[in-house]
């Protein structure tokens, strides 16, 4: 049923659209599971609102009710002090790491529900002072490596009590995913709620019980062909937790 205006929460979703360093397929492919993730947001109750984190726009957390980091290029390494000479490191946008970064701290010190997605966890885990390997190698089953690749098929295992597992159970899960990076030194206050077969960080929580709502998840469930309903089971807490917060706020 669908819910009157005043009771759907506001929800960014952001991406680098018009990063310079994205070549076309690469933005036509973001932009494709954005429409995918704002579409989610919808059907779960929220009013999704698409931001490009490249265009220079100053962005706010305090606009909006909740914040998901979505997929794109590589976070900057000197923003963690990580090897800039690392050949495989594509699509940096300085500018959309600094307007994301921003909009996660924000939202995370106003108590609104941040998600991440592929970028997402990595960007939420160097906002909070964590690093990432550059590149975890060729042999990786977290991407195929060739040009315009489809999505990775693989499974992850998932910490019972999280709320990960209350929206997905503790696994097998089956993921897709697409990423050449991964999560090094966690971040500040975050803990892993999932793992991939070879040890790679595929979720992040708070440590601390009430820490506020967050998660941050390594894979795409946002892309086509991931299992049936798996979107849903991510969004829906989120956006009700955004929808929860929202209420007790003043408009």
């Amino acid at each position: 049923m669908d819910q009157p205006d005043h009771q759907r929460p506001r929800i960014a979703l952001s991406f680098a659209r018009t990063a310079a360093s994205h070549p076309p397929h690469f933005t036509a492919k973001l932009a494709k599971l954005a429409a995918s993730a704002a579409a989610g947001v919808e059907a779960a109750g929220g009013d999704a609102v698409v931001i490009d984190s490249a265009s220079g726009q100053v962005f706010s957390a305090e606009d909006y009710d909740g914040v998901l980091i979505l997929g794109g290029g590589d976070v900057d390494p000197a923003r963690y002090g990580g090897d800039d000479a690392e050949p495989t490191i594509h699509g940096v946008d300085t500018r959309a790491d600094e307007t994301e970064i921003d909009l996660v701290v924000g939202a995370y010190e106003l108590g609104k529900p941040v998600l991440g997605i592929c970028r997402g966890l990595q960007l939420i885990n160097v906002a909070f002072a964590g690093s990432l390997v550059e590149d975890l190698g060729k042999d990786s089953v977290h991407r195929i490596h060739q040009e315009n690749a489809p999505m990775a098929a693989h499974t992850v295992s998932v910490e019972p009590g999280s709320v990960l597992a209350d929206a997905l159970g503790t696994g097998p899960v089956p993921v897709q995913s697409g990423h050449h990076q991964a999560v090094r030194r966690l971040g500040d206050g975050l803990r892993p709620v999932a793992w991939a077969g070879d040890g790679v960080v595929e979720a992040l929580e708070p440590a601390r019980p009430g820490g506020g709502w967050l998660l941050a998840v390594q894979w795409h469930p946002e892309a086509e062909g991931s299992p049936q309903g798996q979107l849903a089971a991510l969004l829906e807490p989120f956006v009700a937790a955004c929808r929860e917060g929202a209420a007790v706020r003043p408009r």
